[in-house]
């Protein structure tokens, strides 16, 4: 009954694939419970509105173990420096870039891309009234909760004017800023 009011708009678009690329994705959508037609859509809108931004901002894409070896090889100033740059100003310019402002919903929208598309990890932000707290779990040891920690308390100080409460182990960072 409410289907309708919820429904996004949609347009009905006829393309060919080759024939490997069609089988593969019949597989992962049938191995995912979902229908081609949706995996498909869910393809197209992570490329349009994720991967093309990443592109032409030249995001480079490296292994999870190639940046914790990384990681690994640098002291704790130098990993400290370099991930409070890579906070205050590429990420920073990286949200101007795709949404043009900076307010929460551009920051966190950003920090969820950080973990779920760039590959920093899996995350959970809740976020209120109130507060905002960020739960992250990765595979880059004690030197990517350092990473990680310092990165995203830059990002928030510098973009929004907030300071954190943030509590890291070896594999998780938990932050916590004032909405």
């Amino acid at each position: 009954m409410w289907n309708h009011l919820c429904a996004k708009k949609s347009e009905s678009v006829t393309f060919r694939l080759d024939e490997k690329h069609d089988k593969i994705l019949r597989k992962i959508a049938d191995e995912q419970r979902i229908s081609l037609n949706t995996l498909v859509n869910h393809i197209f809108a992570n490329y349009v509105e994720t991967e093309m931004y990443l592109q032409k901002f030249g995001v480079l894409k490296l292994s999870t173990d190639s940046f914790r070896r990384i990681l690994a090889e640098l002291d704790d100033k130098t990993l400290v420096n370099l991930a409070t740059r890579a906070g205050s100003l590429q990420a920073k310019e990286f949200i101007l870039f795709k949404w043009k402002e900076l307010n929460l919903h551009s920051v966190t929208s950003f920090i969820k891309i950080f973990f779920d598309v760039c590959g920093f990890g899996r995350c959970d932000l809740v976020s209120d009234s109130s507060k905002v707290v960020l739960s992250a779990h990765h595979d880059l040891k004690e030197k990517g909760s350092l990473y990680i920690k310092h990165f995203l308390e830059s990002l928030i100080q510098i973009s929004l004017d907030k300071s954190c409460k943030t509590t890291i182990t070896e594999d998780s960072v938990t932050i916590e800023f004032q909405s």
